[in-house]
């Protein structure tokens, strides 16, 4: 089906990558448990193929993630979008702004997911995913800004976590050669591009309906 789609593209899928984010956008809550199984089944080839913007389709993805809801369904959408990521690496690392999107999203998710067994063994990949992209790409993690310092406080206490508290304080350097400690990420002002993508489109919507009346 999608080697199909592919043969028959003749705009580098451009339209089929507006046409996922338009439904992304504006109707993700509205389909049913099949389409979204196979909305994901395609961003997972989209990305094998390298194709020229997917990381814009799996950023509207990772936006659909809630922060503090651990229904099935959300659960379930945290898991596999960080599958991919985990799985297409190497193509995850092409991207700066991907990786620091990813990390500000996970980080965030990581405080809800405790508890039953099946939270908490997506709690350490999740704690792996980031730890290991704030550990190697550091830098591109840094575009987050203040709100960084944040988020790695709320999860401090997680061993992995700490570690990294103690290197951000007292070894800046072996993170990055460009780092020199807590106060330049301070100094950082976060982008609202970070904030906002933690608000879900449906959050959004109707956010914009209250402050416009």
């Amino acid at each position: 089906c999608y080697r199909d789609l592919a043969l028959v593209s003749r705009d580098g899928m451009n339209i089929v990558l507006n046409k996922i984010n338009q439904i992304l956008m504006e109707k993700y809550l509205k389909l049913q448990d099949t389409c979204r199984t196979q909305l994901v089944w395609l961003l997972r080839e989209l990305v094998k193929s390298g194709v020229l913007g997917a990381d814009g389709v799996c950023m509207t993805f990772m936006k659909q993630i809630a922060g503090g809801d651990v229904t099935a369904k959300n659960i379930w959408l945290a898991e596999n979008v960080l599958e991919i990521l985990t799985e297409q690496r190497e193509w995850v690392l092409k991207s700066s702004i991907l990786i620091a999107m990813a990390v500000y999203t996970y980080l965030r998710l990581i405080v809800d997911h405790h508890g039953t067994a099946p939270l908490q063994a997506l709690r350490q990949k999740e704690v792996d995913f980031c730890i290991s992209l704030l550990r190697e790409r550091f830098m591109d993690c840094f575009m987050i800004g203040r709100d960084l310092v944040r988020l790695l406080q709320n999860v401090a206490r997680i061993p992995e976590f700490e570690q990294l508290w103690k290197d951000i304080i007292h070894n800046p350097q072996v993170l990055s050669t460009q780092f020199t400690g807590v106060l330049q990420l301070l100094q950082s002002r976060t982008s609202r591009k970070f904030l906002a993508c933690r608000l879900t489109p449906d959050m959004e919507t109707k956010l914009l309906f209250m402050t416009s009346r």
